[in-house]
């Protein structure tokens, strides 16, 4: 029975469009085709051709390198969940490899780009600056451990701004004071090396100030003073001391002696 030409067509234009994308191609094809992508900037289909590579070929020559061009396109195209299982895998398939180092830079930097604004939940903020810190623990003085531990300095600020910012002012706007307190004590326990600990110890000074505790303001006033000289708060309290200390020592002068209006004549 014969059969139209064009239905033939169709038959076959329909198997081919259903045929797996890179149906065919070697490895070497695949790692080519996926290097032009991702120097164009072309992530999604980078990222295609170096799953099927690492898929079909797990011994290819290069396979390190198109597990680090398939994490980083997946960095790129900012799906950083599956960016930080690619890091992940370099990092425990080939521990020794020169280029590890970088993948675990990756995998802080995928915590880094996942931490939300401060008033939401912190669970990649802490994974960031606890990855950070690793990397930068155990390569110290190398560029990619100098990267990390500004990575993990930023992130530690971070949760100590939410403390303070979002957790702390809550209370204080709305006069909880005694949570405030809690907050701002717990506050200085784990993050005395943050900008937010000293605005945490004014805080604390507004707070005893107001309950009267006039011992526990004055050992915070000289907690300021003493750890952190060089903070906006320390300056102002300093210059809040000097202010009241020469109202006191005027207010203590003798009165000045009054002199009488000179006389001048009427009509003049």
């Amino acid at each position: 029975m014969l059969r139209s030409p064009w239905l033939l067509a169709g038959l076959l234009s329909t198997a081919c469009s259903t045929a797996p994308p890179y149906s065919g191609w070697t490895a070497e094809q695949l790692y080519e085709h996926g290097r032009r992508a991702f120097d164009e900037g072309e992530w999604s289909e980078a990222r295609r051709a170096f799953e099927r590579l690492v898929l079909n070929f797990p011994g290819f020559e290069h396979a390190v390198e198109a597990r680090h061009h398939l994490a980083r396109a997946f960095f790129e195209d900012e799906e950083y969940l599956s960016a930080v299982g690619e890091f992940t895998r370099i990092v425990q398939v080939y521990p020794d490899d020169d280029r590890t180092p970088n993948a675990w830079l990756g995998i802080c930097r995928a915590y880094e780009a996942m931490s939300p604004h401060p008033e939401r939940d912190q669970q990649y903020t802490v994974q960031a600056r606890n990855t950070c810190r690793q990397v930068a623990g155990d390569l110290p003085g190398t560029p990619v451990g100098d990267s990390a531990a500004v990575v993990a300095r930023e992130m530690h600020n971070k949760l100590a701004d939410k403390m303070f910012g979002v957790v702390g002012q809550f209370y204080f706007r709305n006069k909880l004071f005694e949570s405030a307190e809690h907050v701002y004590r717990l506050l200085l326990a784990e993050y005395p090396d943050t900008d937010a600990a000293p605005r945490a110890l004014a805080r604390l000074i507004e707070i005893y100030e107001d309950w009267g505790w006039n011992d526990q303001r004055d050992e915070t006033r000289v907690r300021l003073l003493k750890d952190y000289p060089k903070s906006p708060e320390a300056r102002t309290l300093d210059e809040a001391s000097r202010s009241d200390t020469v109202s006191t020592t005027r207010s203590r002068a003798p009165p000045a002696r009054s002199i009488p209006p000179r006389w001048s004549p009427a009509g003049a």
